[in-house]
């Protein structure tokens, strides 16, 4: 963890404009606003604040995240901490390039975007106006699902992370424990409780002819054939980066829907 709280001068104009831009070119369009050698932005549609910061024109960069939950998936996958954070914010990253902080500052827009409670509430917003009909029932569930789908791009940065697939019509929002098995909404609509697969994973998962262990390696059902295994290159596909919920709900998979023998 890199210490930065000697490290944090006024901020000189062609930096801050550089700043600027890496905040504005990931959605992060309100401010500028200044305090103890932070620059911080917030966006119209993200929750939480973020906060940049330079030591020089060429780096190292930092940025502060003040949204606990994009904090905390930001170390589980390995962003570099430093330290102190900004004033009320949960964590801080360091970057040695532009290039990089470019890519922290759009893992924090996607996260904060998909991480609970923002997808439950876009839920409730767009069905407020929805009775109890059969029809209205089937238009709930389609629009459930499809921000499910939104809120999976997003954590997942629109990438299988088995395949290295990115082709939108080829990726699939997998619930972990299905739609109909879950007992809220806010569980429906967790990015938690699901996986961005490409179709033929997405197709095994569902049926049950795989699942994936605590330390987010796939498990091959017995029931799965050897060509299946082959084509989906299962036991050279990377581990899943899990947190502590995927593992919890992927329990409920394997005692559930993966057909052990």
């Amino acid at each position: 963890m890199i210490d930065s709280s000697q490290r944090l001068w006024a901020i000189p104009i062609v930096t801050e404009s550089n700043l600027r831009d890496a905040a504005f070119d990931q959605g992060y369009r309100i401010g500028p606003e200044h305090a103890a050698g932070w620059i911080f932005f917030r966006s119209a549609s993200a929750p939480g604040e973020i906060a940049l910061a330079a030591v020089a024109a060429v780096g190292p960069f930092f940025l502060s995240v003040q949204h606990a939950g994009t904090a905390r998936e930001m170390i589980g996958r390995g962003f570099d901490q430093a330290t102190p954070c900004a004033k009320g914010h949960s964590a801080a990253f360091v970057f040695t390039d532009l290039e990089q902080l470019y890519v922290g500052v759009s893992q924090a827009y996607r996260l904060s975007m998909s991480l609970p409670t923002l997808p439950l509430e876009r839920f409730q917003e767009e069905t407020s106006g929805l009775g109890e009909t059969e029809a209205e029932a089937v238009t709930r569930v389609r629009i459930g699902q499809n921000i499910f789908r939104d809120a999976l791009m997003d954590y997942w940065n629109g990438v299988c992370p088995l395949t290295g697939i990115t082709d939108r019509e080829l990726l699939r929002a997998s619930h972990i424990i299905p739609w109909a098995d879950c007992t809220s909404d806010a569980q429906r609509l967790d990015v938690h409780n699901g996986l961005l697969l490409s179709s033929l994973w997405d197709a095994a998962f569902d049926a049950g002819l795989i699942s994936f262990g605590d330390d987010g390696k796939p498990i091959a059902s017995p029931a799965l054939s050897d060509v299946a295994a082959e084509e989906l290159s299962i036991f050279t596909a990377p581990p899943l980066a899990l947190t502590p919920a995927h593992r919890e709900n992927l329990v409920w998979h394997r005692l559930h829907r993966w057909i052990a023998d």
